[in-house]
């Protein structure tokens, strides 16, 4: 009985997995960025454990990130009291909302004040409010199907749409001081596309505007080389480098490289806005790029801190059993990989040399 018990679950788990997703990234150069994110790691915190990057990354999120994140609600988070969390041993279910800003925690253990060397204009913020304002006028009609990243013109767009995002704003409404949306009946107001991030009425809204427009201009400069480059040329280990060499920190260039993916991927429209993340050589065989480096570069960041069997479970049941997204799925255990990779070398750089 044991052994046909045996026979089943190896069954099981050999189905689930045999899916033909070609995966680009072999183990040895798993192993060889591994090594690379980690040396640069420690060359910048040498005296600082594993333990105390954890622990200084995750009181950021709690105590600067987390106040304002609940006015962009999430539905795939649910944020736990505090006695809730003491007894379950989890900030929230599957995840505190405030989780998926980690990368904002990344960017602030490393560079609290957010000062860049060389002062920026809002260039990323200018590309989001761009993106979503022609992306409500082509669902209401008024622009034809569009795909920015073809557009020739696109910088000159972005610099002429800066003064809508000057001082941290992100306008949402028109000269009548009705929200820029799509029109027509919806079942349910979600599916509304509209020009607003979040959620105009929660009371944490101005809070939230500020301090995502921050963070957009902080990743200005990274942002704007990628739109410099072409097309699949751009290696997962040259974003990187580049992304160090720009802010001087490897725990600020794994921060800034997610929410630059997050802002590509999760708040335009990916078929007609998404632009930077094509920049990037693929990850998977797959049509959806913008969609596979938000969850690469998130999830490195998850397996880094200690998430991985948390995220993991979730990414297994939601997108490989639920959504039978098998390329996002396989991104999602490839980035786990490299963050577990790099949370070991950490913890014994010796590897590395």
């Amino acid at each position: 009985m044991m052994k046909g018990l045996t026979l089943s679950i190896l069954t099981l788990v050999t189905s689930i997995s045999a899916f033909a997703v070609e995966v680009y990234f072999p183990e040895e150069r798993i192993d060889n960025f591994a090594c690379t994110i980690s040396r640069s790691i420690k060359e910048a915190y040498p005296d600082e454990s594993r333990r105390d990057l954890r622990k200084g990354i995750l009181k950021a999120l709690r105590e600067d990130i987390n106040p304002w994140v609940d006015a962009y609600l999430i539905p795939a988070g649910i944020s736990f009291p505090r006695y809730l969390e003491r007894i379950t041993g989890l900030p929230g279910f599957p995840m505190d909302r405030s989780e998926y800003y980690l990368q904002n925690a990344f960017i602030l253990y490393g560079n609290p004040k957010m000062e860049l060397k060389v002062p920026t204009e809002n260039y990323f913020a200018s590309y989001i409010h761009l993106a979503r304002k022609r992306h409500v006028a082509y669902l209401n009609g008024e622009e034809p199907r569009f795909q920015l990243r073809n557009e020739a013109d696109l910088f000159q767009q972005i610099q002429a749409n800066l003064p809508s995002v000057a001082n941290y704003a992100f306008p949402y409404q028109d000269v009548d001081g009705k929200p820029i949306q799509q029109k027509g009946e919806f079942k349910k107001e979600k599916f509304r596309y509209k020009l607003a991030i979040g959620e105009p009425e929660h009371k944490k809204y101005d809070e939230f505007v500020r301090e995502s427009q921050r963070y957009n201009e902080f990743v200005s400069p990274l942002f704007m080389w990628l739109l410099e480059q072409d097309d699949f040329s751009v290696s997962a280990e040259k974003l990187f480098n580049k992304a160090v060499e720009i802010y001087g920190d490897p725990i600020v260039a794994l921060g800034v490289i997610p929410w630059i993916f997050s802002g590509d991927a999760l708040t335009v429209s990916r078929g007609t806005s998404s632009v930077v993340s094509y920049k990037m050589e693929k990850i998977v065989e797959g049509n959806d790029i913008p969609g596979y480096q938000y969850h690469f570069w998130g999830y490195v960041t998850q397996g880094m801190i200690g998430n991985r069997i948390r995220v993991g479970t979730l990414a297994f049941i939601y997108e490989k059993l639920y959504q039978k997204d098998i390329p996002d799925w396989k991104t999602d255990v490839l980035a786990l990989k490299v963050g577990k990779q790099i949370r070991s070398n950490l913890k014994r750089p010796e590897r590395c040399n």
